[in-house]
């Protein structure tokens, strides 16, 4: 029974993150391609604030967007649960993603379909009708299809490891000790994000040299945070001393610390980011926050509050609980 549930999970997914997307671009694209005979040339793209077409370019333009994000958006989606899913992790964040990328996909091909749809037999792309009438029908059916993606997939509670206590490490009455590691994202992850960083800043670049001042500050500003971002949030140092757990960024910035007399338990547990916290990097939910770089060991401690703080560990987890239950024992604190 475990299993045919698992498969079960697996298999609602696949076919709203992957089928119906599929199925809603096949349909919009070939409506579109019924109607290119009939409509202008060159097309109505995009509107202004009032709903009036400024913006104008090839139909073919249209039907690749809706292929590139109607299908692009939620594969990727898809891509970036579908390893869990297949190793067992569960929870509430892929059922989500699977209803998300089922919902973008409903409203690519509903806008990319209804604003042709409009331009049907019109002499002139400027004579194209407003663009709000289909805003509101693409975000209404976007809604409507997530919400069902949501109920059609199982609800299943994120599975989590045995939560056992470490057997402290032996410190002769005197002695110090302090441990040292890290908690970097997995390096797949880590090139997606440089690659991602380097686009975006070469867009800003793009856009200076267009001459668009206000749009040059907004992309610059877009890019700035990206990069602040990828170099906070990506990779931690790990330290394990007297005073506690101290968990802190490359840059400088972000630190947390967690003080030896706040520790009620340590324990080394295998951690799954994306079913417990719904993502990596320094996520919250109720009762826990963790900086989950990547799926695998790491430090789940509870703290005085009833809270518990987690952190992924890249090598030797095991160590560095067994130090941190040592110290917080009343004879290791020294």
């Amino acid at each position: 029974m475990p299993n045919d549930r698992a498969a079960h999970a697996v298999r609602q997914f696949v076919w709203c993150a992957i089928v119906a997307p599929l199925v809603l671009t096949i349909v919009s694209v070939a409506v579109q391609l019924a109607m290119l005979p009939r409509l202008p040339e060159p097309i109505a793209i995009h509107w202004d604030a009032a709903g009036i077409a400024n913006g104008f370019a090839p139909a073919w333009v249209q039907t690749l967007a809706t292929v590139a994000l109607g299908l692009g958006i939620p594969l990727l989606i898809a891509l970036t649960a579908f390893p869990g899913l297949r190793r067992g992790d569960r929870g509430g964040s892929y059922r989500f993603m699977g209803a998300l990328a089922c919902a973008v996909s409903a409203l690519v091909a509903l806008l990319m379909t209804g604003t042709l749809l409009g331009q049907v037999g019109l002499a002139s792309a400027e004579d194209a009708p407003s663009v709000v009438p289909v805003l509101i029908a693409g975000f209404g059916a976007a809604i409507a299809v997530g919400v069902v993606a949501w109920f059609v997939q199982p609800a299943e509670k994120p599975l989590r490891t045995d939560v056992d206590r470490v057997r402290p490490l032996e410190l002769a009455p005197g002695e110090r000790a302090v441990w040292f590691g890290s908690s970097t994202i997995a390096r797949p992850a880590l090139i997606a994000v440089t690659v991602a960083s380097l686009v975006i800043s070469a867009a800003a670049v793009v856009v200076w040299l267009s001459g668009d001042a206000v749009a040059a500050a907004i992309a610059t500003f877009v890019a700035v945070v990206v990069v602040a971002l990828a170099i906070t949030t990506t990779a931690f140092r790990v330290r394990i001393d007297d005073s506690g757990l101290t968990v802190t960024s490359v840059a400088g910035i972000p630190r947390f610390h967690v003080p030896t007399d706040d520790v009620v338990s340590v324990a080394v547990r295998d951690v799954t980011p994306m079913g417990e916290f719904g993502g990596w990097g320094m996520r919250s939910v109720p009762g826990r926050f963790g900086v989950v770089m990547r799926t695998g060991p790491g430090l789940d401690i509870e703290r005085r509050s009833g809270r518990r703080f987690v952190v992924t560990i890249d090598e030797d987890a095991v160590t560095a609980g067994a130090l941190l239950a040592a110290l917080t024992q009343p004879v290791g604190r020294r």
